[in-house]
């Protein structure tokens, strides 16, 4: 049976609202094609019932369908989590530049520099955006489902209350004289936490003989 035969198995995912509509719904970019749920590639695993999946389409961008293409899952909410991973793996370089740079310290690079490091970083920013990016609420068979937006993440250093990763890693880096790449492997490395990465910081520097 062709791909074409297999659509009919699919329900559609619209979105409610008008501003919504052509959107893609795991980054919010501009939908090109369906993402199939459970991939089409994959039905057979998941035909017979036993299983829970959802067998809807939804609208998707060009990159979130290429790296989901590959991916068996059957329900809409593991995809998006999927898809998140992937499109942090694969831009986590750019991310890492608009995260540890700042305009004001590109423009004191020669140019070369200046082109590829604004770029990384206008890729960065982009790349945050996406996925940061909560859904919308869709319609499927007559049914709404309500998409809730994500609460506010806020990055402590120790009294100070960040809106970004980005800021936090900045006023930490200079108020605390630790630069952004030791302090950024730090806070990974301390269950994502400033406060105990810059006391991890401290520790090691006071520990040296």
């Amino acid at each position: 049976m062709s791909v074409k035969n297999y659509q009919k198995f699919y329900s559609p995912l619209s979105a409610v609202h008008s501003a919504d509509f052509g959107r893609c719904i795991y980054c919010g970019c501009e939908a090109a094609k369906p993402d199939f749920i459970p991939p089409i590639k994959f039905i057979h695993d998941w035909q017979d019932g036993h299983l829970q999946a959802d067998f809807i389409s939804v609208p998707s961008c060009n990159e979130c369908f290429d790296l989901l293409k590959n991916e068996n899952n059957a329900t809409l909410e593991p995809r998006i989590t999927v898809l998140k991973k992937l499109l942090a793996e694969k831009y986590k370089k750019a991310i890492r530049v608009f995260n540890h740079w700042s305009m004001e310290e590109i423009e004191e690079m020669d140019a070369a520099f200046q082109i590829s490091l604004k770029g990384g970083m206008r890729l960065g920013k982009e790349t945050l955006s996406r996925l940061q990016y909560s859904g919308f609420d869709y319609e499927v068979n007559g049914n709404i489902t309500r998409v809730a937006k994500p609460q506010r993440e806020v990055f402590k250093v120790f009294d100070e209350e960040f809106s970004s990763f980005r800021e936090a890693l900045a006023f930490a880096s200079a108020t605390y004289k630790i630069k952004k790449s030791r302090l950024s492997q730090l806070y990974f490395d301390n269950d994502e936490s400033f406060d105990k990465a810059i006391e991890a910081f401290h520790g090691l520097v006071g520990g040296r003989p």
